[in-house]
């Protein structure tokens, strides 16, 4: 029989500074048999295997492999299987290792070290998935349906404004883009997300106001002025716009949670209440049994906290 996997086991045992007593008595078989596997006499029962593996830490691939790398804890083991080929369950086996060394604590450097590698090594594939998805998504409804298609191109701008840093990048590509498309609401209104997902929020602003006064039926561009008021504390305006958001278009209920969580954040709690009860109503007109409990318990929480 090839004895690689005989040598492993010594080795790993060793590594571990555990005697053949105690690796049987956590494996439920005999001193004997543990000897027997480590002299390449037997092989033990394949169900055995995954044990062993883990008290090791190591996969049970490792237990057969030549030139057997040594890292320590499952863990490494698990970030470095994921930094190999980047495969989504290797990281998800990652991060549930991760959290069972959190219960078993304490944790040292290298695990927190460990874990924001793999955390961020999988932001930037996700990243770049999400491009390609969206770039995707525009290409297919691009000539069938428009307004999928800029709402995609809505999103894409967001991310790459919001999550990306890229908020110039997007002004001056969407600058460009009203410049060639004047007459195109749409284009428009991803120049004010641009610019405020870039923070400027005071051209964000102007643009927007530009919008509602060339075209007052367009609904999103209220929602977007109403989340910008709020961030220049000109709630009056911030609430009126958000409600002509709803009243334009009362499938989007995003404006009323904005509403709801600006009331919160302000700490009139009465009026988040209000706010979070009429999203209630909603719902429950909707037959809505799951898009219903987050303001049910978001109402409980402010009537809790009325008066104090």
């Amino acid at each position: 029989m090839n004895d690689t996997f005989s040598k492993n086991l010594r080795k790993l045992r060793l590594d571990k500074q555990m005697t053949q007593e105690q690796v049987a008595e956590k494996l439920g078989v005999s001193a004997q048999s543990v000897s027997r596997w480590e002299t390449n006499a037997t092989f033990p029962d394949i169900l055995l295997l995954p044990e062993i593996a883990r008290l090791y830490d190591v996969l049970v691939d490792d237990l057969f492999r030549e030139n057997l790398q040594e890292h320590g804890k499952l863990f490494y083991r698990l970030v470095a299987e994921f930094g190999d080929a980047y495969r989504y369950d290797d990281f998800m086996a990652a991060v549930a290792e991760y959290e069972r060394l959190e219960k078993e604590g304490p944790l040292v450097a290298e695990d927190y070290q460990s874990n924001a590698w793999l955390h961020m090594r999988m932001f930037q594939i996700s990243r770049n998935k999400t491009l390609e998805s969206v770039d995707k998504a525009m290409e297919l409804c691009k000539e069938d349906d428009p307004k999928f298609y800029y709402l995609n191109k809505i999103f894409k701008v967001w991310f790459r404004a919001g999550e990306l840093g890229q908020g110039q990048q997007c002004i001056d590509e969407q600058l460009q883009a009203v410049k060639e498309n004047p007459e195109n609401v749409n284009e428009w209104n991803c120049l004010a997300v641009a610019y405020y997902w870039a923070k400027q929020y005071e051209e964000c602003y102007r643009v927007s106001k530009d919008i509602m006064s060339k075209y007052p039926e367009e609904s999103y561009i209220y929602s977007i002025a109403g989340d910008t008021c709020k961030e220049l504390k000109k709630y009056e305006d911030a609430f009126l716009y958000w409600e002509k958001h709803y009243e334009l278009d009362p499938e989007m209920l995003e404006s009323l949670f904005s509403i709801a969580w600006c009331h919160e954040e302000q700490g009139d709690f009465a009026k988040a209440y209000e706010a979070w009860m009429r999203l209630v109503h909603i719902f429950e007109e909707w037959e809505d049994d799951v898009g219903i409990k987050f303001p049910m318990r978001q109402a409980e929480k402010c009537k809790g906290l009325m008066g104090k």
